[in-house]
């Protein structure tokens, strides 16, 4: 089925079910994009500074020592 036979259909669509199939579409092009990142159903940790609590004075530590060397 071609782009042009379809293109009537989803004019034909609800407002609701155009955005339906927006996401479909996103979610189907983003499993194309990266399929090696990320495995579906899997959990990955995200580090926050509650997780790493030095972090801040880490950042701006290293970023004066940054500007004493220009």
């Amino acid at each position: 089925m071609s782009i042009a036979e379809i293109i009537p259909s989803f004019r034909a669509l609800s407002r609701s079910d155009k955005f339906q199939l927006a996401q479909l579409l996103l979610e189907d092009l983003a499993r194309e994009e990266s399929p090696a990142l990320f495995k579906e159903g899997r959990v990955y940790p995200i580090y926050t500074p509650e997780y790493a609590p030095n972090a801040a004075a880490q950042l701006a530590q290293l970023l004066m020592e940054e500007e004493t060397r220009l």
